[in-house]
């Protein structure tokens, strides 16, 4: 039992030495542990006290400085690309997105944020908000606003409803890198005024010569007037819609039908005869007057333009001229008066669909 006892005392022995050891090897491992620590630490303290993190910027390549904050910078191109610097501004592309490397460089070297993102704006393609006046089809000033681009429309509509041949005058947004914008309304509005005027005065002259040129030989009148002819009157349009019938209205006497059309329209000669006006007539505006056998004579007011000249023979069906808005008018129609002998006779007792002709 003895020796028992004594190898029992031995075996704790032995642990107690492991023991020891484990905890010397411990220490030391904690030792080297902490004095590597340490030493990062200094390490890194000594780093950063000489250098500071950066993000160098690339774009195409091209290495372009170093900014402090990626994630800013992006934050600013971004919000650049929404909005822009302009209320002015339609939309905007970037051509070349910045690629970033993670650095440390000394602290001495100057970062660049502001000037690199000065450097993407004005790489950027930038398209304004404009807003053309197009007249005929064509592009003739550029404002930077709908309201003034409304403005001239509304000035130059205004300017032109006294002449017969008007243009079309329109707004269209456009959006454009460059562009040189009017500033002065009135001055656009003439601009776009005075070659209406002149194509206008011009058809006026043209009328007026027609009217002078020639005149109709009394002796033909004289023979339309007492010929027994049959007549049988037709209508002067061919798709139209009565707004005006003869009789009394409001506004007093009215001598003959209006057939409401859009302009441009072609008018027919109703009945066959001679020309014998082919000019404006006051309230009538542009006016031609057809006379036909045995008394009777039509009136064809408000045109606007003509396509007869005084002293044409004309047959029922042929164009005369076209449907205006002109001398006292409220609107694009042709306004037909049938007279016998001088009185008016109104229209849709002579003239019908029924025996149209045209």
């Amino acid at each position: 039992m003895m020796v028992c006892k004594q190898q029992l005392f031995k075996g704790d022995e032995n642990l107690v030495r492991v023991s020891n050891k484990a905890r010397l090897s411990a220490g030391i491992f904690g030792k080297v542990v902490l004095t590597a620590l340490i030493s990062s630490i200094a390490i890194v303290a000594i780093v950063l006290a000489s250098y500071k993190p950066v993000y160098s910027v690339q774009i195409d390549g091209e290495f372009k400085g170093y900014v402090n904050s990626k994630s800013q910078l992006q934050h600013d191109i971004e919000e650049y690309l929404q909005q822009g610097d302009s209320e002015k501004v339609g939309y905007i592309l970037l051509n070349s997105r910045p690629e970033y490397d993670f650095e440390l460089v000394k602290k001495d070297v100057e970062t660049k944020d502001e000037e690199i993102l000065l450097g993407i704006k004005e790489s950027c393609d930038v398209y304004y908000r404009v807003y053309a006046v197009n007249v005929n089809d064509n592009d003739v000033c550029l404002v930077e606003s709908l309201a003034d681009a409304q403005a001239i429309v509304d000035k130059v509509n205004a300017k032109q409803k006294k002449y017969t041949k008007k243009a079309s005058v329109k707004i269209s947004e456009q959006y454009k890198k460059e562009y040189e914008a009017v500033s002065d309304i009135e001055l656009a509005v003439n601009d776009i005024i005075a070659p209406i005027k002149k194509e206008n005065d011009a058809l006026v002259k043209k009328v007026q010569t027609y009217a002078t040129q020639t005149t109709v030989p009394q002796y033909v009148l004289d023979a339309l007037k007492n010929s027994d002819a049959e007549l049988h009157f037709s209508l002067p349009l061919s798709s139209y819609v009565i707004t005006s019938r003869y009789g009394w209205r409001r506004s007093g006497y009215h001598t003959g039908c209006d057939y409401a059309a859009p302009m441009g329209t072609p008018i027919h000669a109703v009945e066959d005869g001679v020309v014998t006006c082919a000019q404006w007539s006051g309230n009538y505006g542009y006016l031609v007057k057809v006379q036909h056998a045995g008394g009777f004579e039509t009136y064809y007011a408000h045109c606007s333009r003509f396509a007869c000249n005084v002293g044409d023979v004309v047959k029922k069906g042929d164009v005369i001229s076209y449907v205006g808005s002109t001398g006292n008018s409220t609107g694009p129609h042709c306004h037909l008066e049938i007279r016998y002998n001088g009185a008016t006779i109104d229209p849709q007792t002579l003239a019908s669909e029924a025996n149209a002709n045209i």
